[in-house]
């Protein structure tokens, strides 16, 4: 009688769990990392889906063990975004098993044309070398827009394990970013300072491409205008280098005061690789003509016209012999393009990888009322040179002297926030404080701007006349996190830091040792096999000793 009422009981148990899951949704993820959780940020952005969007992804088939690593866990998150929002679907198409010749390449040609690059592969499995393509994109469909995602960011120069891992820990901020892309109705504008001979054009093409997927980034020379930067949002100096007049300089600072953000990117000296490639020696010169150091003094930093140095820095290749008259190439780190670790106190830098720069100056933090918060700094061997100095290429071949090299950090990029004083307060007339058209204030409200001590850091690299991804080095195949740090800058200004939290989401990715595998493959062939089988023995076993103890009872 008692087993039948704990059968009917759990029985009902299980009914009350069953009825319970119709109206509560859950779901469990027993990973360390939350590998297979999205972020509430997430959530949300897939929660305000009001039609259905439909993911294509083209990695699939019968591809190598990384790549369906890659397949899976893109199936995974997927798989979450389903679990949120009934209008997500998705399917996984093989563009190889296309038998088709003619269909098989338009469609090739149409994922190229969509943003998503073939890496080409070879099988030395089979009794030929078969040479295929493989696509590792998304094409994301809602409503009347379509748009490409790109699961591998980065050239396959490196290790392949490496980046696919990298790769794996972007799904969600890649997928999420194809939401954002295709669902965004206004984009925030955001202006590019011209007129004063700023870098800009196909040197900051990866910068100007992967910022528009969000933003409205609009070229804007001020020109005395005084309305000309009233529709931005933020504004970005990007290294100038000739002579800014009081007039611009006054629509700038008040652009400040009434909320707008600012991005500055500018050293103190006219050094650049571009010169040093024509003619291996050149003497750095003070930046001192752009009329500049007043305003950003009284914002709270000071760009000193000097040279940074560090141990901690980027490789260069130089020539250093020729064989049968062909030059001879390796690598030297270079002092002047120091590397700087990511600091994961603060939420901009956090999980980036480390950051290039490229002769960049140090910067004094000046004491007033604004907060100022450290991104970036030198590692401790540093070092800082004033201008006039010459910098030539045959010094890479000299051990640098460590003992020089102890100058403690120095300053690169720093966040201010407060309330902003003007520069130009108790220094305008009351015909202008007094014009409505140009509503002078004073002082700011509370508002943020960022610095940046290093004028090359949104400029991009090339390769065969093309634009490389802003952050990768071409001589090294070594993606660097410029791209990521400007990103977050801007989301974090612009107050959209939920995207910050996805892009910085990492998982620890547990690589199989090839080796441990080839030695102890049959071991774990054998322990597999048998296991099963011993388990089936000790049960039967064990069932047949406790009927025997019964029929003795």
């Amino acid at each position: 009688m008692t087993t039948k009422i704990n059968f009917i009981f759990m029985f009902l148990i299980l009914i009350l769990i069953n009825i319970a899951g119709l109206y509560y949704f859950f779901r469990w993820d027993l990973t360390i990392e939350k590998k297979y959780s999205i972020s509430k940020e997430t959530k949300k952005i897939i929660g305000e889906l009001d039609d259905i969007m439909y993911f294509k992804i083209y990695l699939h088939g019968d591809i190598p063990i990384e790549y369906k690593k890659l397949e899976n866990e893109t199936k995974y998150i997927l798989e979450e975004f389903r679990a949120h929002s009934e209008f997500i679907q998705y399917e996984f198409i093989d563009p190889s098993s296309i038998e088709n010749d003619m269909y098989k390449l338009s469609l090739q040609e149409e994922l190229f044309n969509k943003g998503i690059t073939p890496i080409p592969e070879r099988d030395f499995t089979k009794t030929k070398l078969e040479e295929y393509l493989i696509f590792p994109g998304i094409v994301v469909s809602y409503k009347s827009k379509e748009t490409s995602v790109s699961l591998i960011n980065e050239t396959l120069m490196g290790d392949r394990n490496l980046i696919i891992k990298k790769s794996i820990d972007k799904i969600e901020h890649q997928l999420t970013n194809g939401i954002r892309k295709i669902n965004t109705q206004n984009k925030q504008k955001i202006g590019l300072i011209l007129g004063h001979n700023e870098t800009t054009d196909q040197y900051i093409r990866s910068f100007r491409d992967i910022t528009s997927e969000h933003y409205q980034l609009i070229d804007i020379e001020i020109s005395g205008k005084l309305n000309a930067l009233n529709d931005l949002d933020c504004i970005i100096v990007n290294d100038p280098k000739t002579y800014f007049n009081e007039k611009d300089k006054f629509i700038i600072d008040q652009f400040i005061m009434n909320g707008g953000k600012s991005i500055w990117i500018l050293n103190g000296h006219n050094a650049s690789m571009d010169s040093l490639e024509m003619q291996s020696e050149i003497i750095a010169l003070p930046r001192e003509n752009r009329n500049l150091e007043d305003l950003l003094f009284k914002y709270g930093v000071r760009i000193n016209f000097d040279l940074v140095q560090d141990l901690q820095a980027a490789p260069i290749p130089v020539i250093t012999h020729y064989i049968d008259d062909k030059p001879q190439w390796s690598l030297f780190p270079w002092v002047f393009f120091p590397v700087i670790s990511n600091n994961n106190l603060h939420l901009i830098t956090k999980s980036i990888e480390p950051i290039k720069t490229m002769f960049p100056s140090s910067m004094d933090l000046i004491k007033n009322n604004i907060n100022k918060t450290i991104l970036l700094q030198t590692s401790p061997s540093s070092k800082k040179t004033q201008t006039p100095a010459l910098i030539n290429l045959e010094n890479l071949k000299k051990e640098p002297n460590q003992n020089l090299f102890n100058d403690k950090r120095k300053n690169i990029a720093v966040l201010l926030s407060g309330n902003f004083e003007s520069l130009y307060k108790n220094r305008v007339n009351s015909e202008i404080s007094g014009d409505k058209d140009i509503n002078f204030k004073n002082q700011s409200t509370t508002n943020e701007m960022i610095i940046i001590s290093d004028g090359n850091f949104i400029k991009n690299q090339f390769f065969k006349n093309q634009a490389l991804p802003l952050g990768l080095d071409k001589h090294t195949g070594v993606q660097y996190g410029n791209m990521d740090f400007i990103l977050n800058c801007i989301d974090f200004l612009l107050k959209n830091k939920q995207f910050i939290d996805i892009r910085s989401k990492n998982i620890k990715s547990r690589l199989l040792n090839n080796m441990k595998i080839k030695n102890e493959k049959q071991y774990w062939q054998l322990i597999n096999l048998l296991s099963p089988i011993l388990i089936l023995i000790i049960f039967g076993l064990t069932i047949s000793m406790i009927r025997k103890k019964q029929y003795k009872t």
